[in-house]
């Protein structure tokens, strides 16, 4: 049973990097696309597949971090998790690990930036 509980445990929380392509020139009328890679984290509330033309696709359900800085030790930190967006999952680049210190400070260790 104790392992029961740890696996859905584990699987609850899914922290990931993703890269999304954001359109800088959305908020303008009849301008051209400028689309701009952009690296955002966040946390998986869940995975859907989308079956559209007889082909699936999957999408993660995934509530974003605020704007994350670099404190002076080259660690990435930020405030608080913020709004949800569906991401097709092949965004996803790789799984990394938040942690909380003190009332203010999230931290995410990224193993590309240790």
């Amino acid at each position: 049973m104790l392992y029961c509980i740890i696996f859905i445990i584990i699987i609850i929380f899914y922290l990931f990097q993703i890269n999304i392509d954001i359109d800088k020139n959305a908020h303008h009328v009849n301008t051209p696309r400028n689309l701009v890679e952009k690296e955002i984290y966040g946390e998986v509330e869940y995975f859907i597949v989308h079956n559209h033309n007889q082909s699936d696709h999957m999408f993660a359900y995934v509530r974003k971090t605020n704007s994350h800085k670099l404190d002076k030790f080259g660690q990435i930190h930020f405030d608080k998790l913020t709004s949800l967006q569906f991401i097709e999952v092949v965004g996803i680049d790789r799984y990394v690990a938040f942690f909380k210190i003190g009332q203010n400070f999230n931290y995410i260790l990224d193993r590309e930036r240790i």
